[in-house]
């Protein structure tokens, strides 16, 4: 028999597919268990992909023993358009026809193409804020027919922006000040800020693969050959002589990393600019780190040393 009273939350990452099991007990939720794989994001087998996930939600959903149970799954932030909208002060009654008419202006894709959802922001402002989210329909009956392949049916679908920034708000309910979740993953990042009842969130191509490729690139080896060496010696090297106290092969790799990393600390500061600029917010406060790639030694350090926080 089905357990209904259980919560299963799926992450399709681009590297990482996991999956937890939840219930709940005084209004809290709890896990009860978790499982995680890895599957290779190389950028030249990338038709393989499918297949790859397919297997491993299969593996994960057997060693868990679900049988036929519906998971709730995110969509990663590169396969999904995200925009913030600011409208006019107007009544509840008259939200529809106008956020409908500013998803046809702002979704870069036929209307009728796409499956797209709407939500208010609260921003404590006069004007009203809302946040568009849409994905293409056919990948999204893609990745659905995915799911129900390995047997799982499907409970919800967000995306994997939206649901960090619930997760943070579960998490932190008190939380206040200005505070930046950089989630770091294998082919996207996502910077999702929060600050009392503001919202801002953007995705940028940037994640572990990037790093990956340019090791490869540099040494010559394949996409395999360099995620390897990443996990096994990787690091970024810092200012002031850290990479003199390296021996050399570890400075030279960790010299790639710091290189490739330097696109991501101009997104985040442009994207602390847009913040202010646009949405009212204040530079970040607090800043935490998320994601697969979050791992890598000295990214923290890193980060402080080059957004100064």
């Amino acid at each position: 028999m089905a357990d209904t009273q259980s919560i299963i939350a799926l992450n399709i990452g681009s590297q990482r597919i996991s999956m937890g099991v939840f219930t709940t007990a005084k209004n809290n939720l709890v896990l009860k268990s978790y499982r995680a794989t890895s599957i290779l994001a190389d950028p030249a087998t990338e038709a393989a992909r499918i297949p790859q996930v397919q297997l491993a939600i299969k593996e994960l959903a057997k060693s868990l023993k679900l049988g036929s149970q519906k998971a709730a799954y995110a969509l990663a932030g590169q396969s999904v358009f995200i925009r913030f909208v600011k409208l006019p002060p107007l009544e509840d009654e008259g939200m529809d026809e106008l956020v409908k008419f500013e998803a046809q202006q702002n979704v870069p894709f036929p209307i009728d193409e796409v499956v797209w959802d709407w939500e208010k922001l609260e921003t404590g402002g006069i004007d009203t804020e809302v946040i568009l989210v849409a994905i293409k329909s056919e990948s999204l009956n893609d990745l659905n027919a995915v799911v129900s392949e390995t047997g799982l049916g499907t409970r919800l679908v967000d995306s994997a922006p939206t649901t960090l920034y619930n997760a943070l708000r579960y998490n932190y309910p008190d939380l206040q000040e200005s505070t930046l979740l950089i989630d770091v993953g294998a082919k996207t990042s996502n910077l999702i800020y929060a600050e009392g009842s503001k919202f801002f969130t953007r995705s940028v191509a940037i994640g572990g693969a990037v790093l990956t490729s340019a090791i490869a690139k540099e040494y010559n080896v394949s996409f395999a050959e360099a995620e390897n060496s990443k996990l096994t010696n990787g690091l970024v090297t810092l200012g002031g002589g850290h990479a003199a106290q390296l021996d050399e092969s570890t400075a030279a790799l960790g010299t790639i990393i710091r290189n490739s990393l330097t696109r991501l600390t101009a997104e985040i500061q442009r994207t602390n600019t847009l913040f202010r600029s646009q949405h009212g917010g204040s530079a970040p406060a607090r800043v935490m780190l998320a994601g697969g790639s979050a791992n890598l030694p000295y990214l923290k350090e890193f980060l402080e040393e080059k957004l100064n926080l």
